[in-house]
């Protein structure tokens, strides 16, 4: 009985360090990017002007992007602080917007959050059969993922599933792993800019 409670004890201890952990969605300088990002501008008024456009698009980006967060992984987070945004000119919800489209995109693949599918579904034929998996346990995997993507593909740029598919075979990875992985932020930007009803979770 004791060994049990002291498992619960440390998978608890341990569920509450990685809530701990997890990165607080960023409180950027959009103040400092915007001035910058006006200050070669010659007409004082058309700078203000500009900036003051500026501050209320980064306002707006910051509500649209906060109910989404925690669907950023703690990698993705942490690769995005200490890379991203460490200087005045990436100061921008745009930069936190890729990570966040990437990762909403991944949880409307994952079946995680509530992504309206298209209204014409796409079959991916060539992967129907799945015949290039070495196991059954791969072809049940691939199976599951060309279903999601056959919801939300015919929507997708055509210039950027073209290029998907064009790196998706002869990998290290299943092909459909791959291709749900490269379309995943254009997904997530389909929730973020309404094209597509998405609920957070």
């Amino acid at each position: 009985m004791m060994r049990i409670l002291l498992a619960v004890a440390a998978l608890l201890a341990a569920r509450f360090a990685s809530a701990a952990e997890e990165l607080p969605f960023p409180d950027l300088d959009t103040e400092g990017y915007c001035t910058a990002l006006v200050s070669k501008m010659l007409v004082k008024a058309e700078q203000q002007s500009e900036k003051e456009k500026c501050l209320v698009d980064e306002k707006g980006m910051r509500v649209a992007l906060q109910p989404f967060w925690h669907l950023v992984g703690d990698v993705q987070a942490t690769y995005l602080r200490d890379n991203y945004i460490k200087e005045v000119r990436l100061q921008t919800y745009i930069t936190v917007s890729h990570f966040v489209a990437t990762g909403v995109g991944k949880a409307c693949l994952e079946d995680r959050i509530f992504c309206a599918p298209d209204k014409t579904t796409v079959e991916l034929v060539a992967f129907k059969k799945a015949g290039y998996c070495p196991s059954k346990d791969c072809i049940r995997e691939e199976t599951a993922r060309r279903l999601r993507l056959e919801k939300y593909w015919s929507s997708l740029p055509i210039h950027k599933t073209g290029w998907c598919l064009s790196h998706a075979l002869h990998q290290k990875y299943p092909p459909l792993q791959i291709l749900s992985n490269c379309v995943a932020e254009d997904i997530g930007a389909q929730c973020l800019s309404g094209t597509r009803q998405c609920r957070p979770g």
